[in-house]
């Protein structure tokens, strides 16, 4: 990552907010908030937007869509044997859940350090056609949140809040459908905005929790764990207007095993060391200052010059574990691990629908 691309991130202004996801606009809620006017072209979340005061006309069809599946899920809620005759696809209802889901009850925006992910699964009912009702989804919508907040609650992370969460979903039976429930927490913190955060203390273990290596100490951390606090510390969050915010929609979760990326010294970029005597030297194991230093800038660099490029989404949060392990042939390896999740950006309006902290 080069230097004044850091820098430009940094000067964007914290700001709270929330995500998103939504089904067919077909169905007519009552009550549903006025559809807010297009104010550009259509045009891609790409990274020349990201700090746009103006919505697009995907930001504009991704609001009335959320609005809509806002209004149905209250609708559940709040009416006595509520019923809905439409039914959705698979692929839809995974889609409009998630991207809701995001948008209710996630804080994407706020600043984090520290990131810690769990993962769940339930069955959902379809009919003959591939379909799921809007009576089922509405008791997975139930289901789900029961899920979240019982992980939530057993989460290990201190001033905690839900930044994500990501579903796949795909059918097991000519019956069922599974989803599989990933929401990614998050422990508040402050954006940093040093161009280099590791000074001359920070020897690290590589990883397996081993923490400081000179003093042995702070051993419920090691290099891993430090480096990703440090992106996520450093992601800037951008204000686009006031009171408006992003959410999002389309989640990936991009898994790294760390040999993927080389410079144009073909070094890794990820921390990653092979050894055919199956064992490692202690400089090797212990990443110094301008090791930890190098190998933050290499992750911008991966998570912001490749990945958001390759994808076309914006990167959300970051994971990552340092391992002791073998590779495809069985030399034993010490690498980090990734775990890195991406959105598609949406610009929307502030009150476009009541967002909640979910109570744990």
């Amino acid at each position: 990552m080069k230097k004044n691309n850091f820098l430009k991130r940094i000067t964007a202004v914290a700001l709270t907010g929330s995500v998103a996801l939504l089904i067919m606009g077909v169905v007519v809620v009552n009550g549903c908030k006025k559809d807010t006017k297009v104010e550009s072209e259509p045009n891609a979340n790409i990274d020349k937007l990201k700090t746009s005061s103006v919505m697009t006309a995907e930001d504009s069809l991704f609001s009335r869509k959320i609005v809509l599946f806002d209004g149905i899920m209250e609708n559940y809620k709040t009416i006595p044997n509520y019923s809905l005759n439409k039914q959705l696809s698979i692929d839809s209802a995974g889609w409009y859940m998630e991207a809701w889901f995001n948008a209710k009850y996630a804080f994407p925006n706020y600043q984090y350090t520290k990131t810690e992910s769990k993962t769940d699964s339930l069955v959902v009912n379809i009919n003959l056609n591939n379909n799921i009702s809007m009576d089922n989804l509405a008791v997975t919508r139930a289901s789900i949140t029961n899920k979240i907040i019982d992980m939530l609650s057993k989460c290990t992370l201190n001033n905690k809040e839900l930044i994500l969460v990501n579903f796949a979903i795909h059918q097991i039976s000519k019956a069922e459908a599974a989803i599989l429930i990933t929401p990614v927490f998050g422990e508040l913190g402050a954006l940093s905005v040093g161009y280099d955060p590791f000074g001359i203390d920070d020897y690290w273990h590589y990883g397996e929790m081993l923490g400081d290596c000179d003093l042995n100490e702070f051993e419920d951390t090691d290099a891993a764990h430090q480096i990703s606090e440090a992106i996520m510390s450093n992601r800037a969050i951008y204000m686009p207007c006031s009171g408006c915010y992003y959410s999002y929609s389309d989640i990936d979760t991009v898994s790294l095993i760390g040999d993927e990326y080389l410079n144009s010294n073909s070094e890794f970029l990820i921390f990653y060391i092979v050894s055919q005597t199956g064992s490692f030297t202690p400089n090797e194991t212990c990443l110094d200052p301008d090791e930890m230093n190098l190998y933050f800038h290499n992750e911008e660099e991966v998570i912001y010059d490749n990945l958001e490029i390759s994808l076309g989404k914006s990167f959300m949060s970051c994971e990552m574990e340092g391992k002791l392990d073998t590779d495809e042939y069985g030399q034993a390896r010490i690498r980090h691990h990734n775990e890195l999740y991406f959105g598609v950006r949406h610009l929307v309006k502030p009150g476009w629908i009541s967002v909640e902290h979910l109570e744990y």
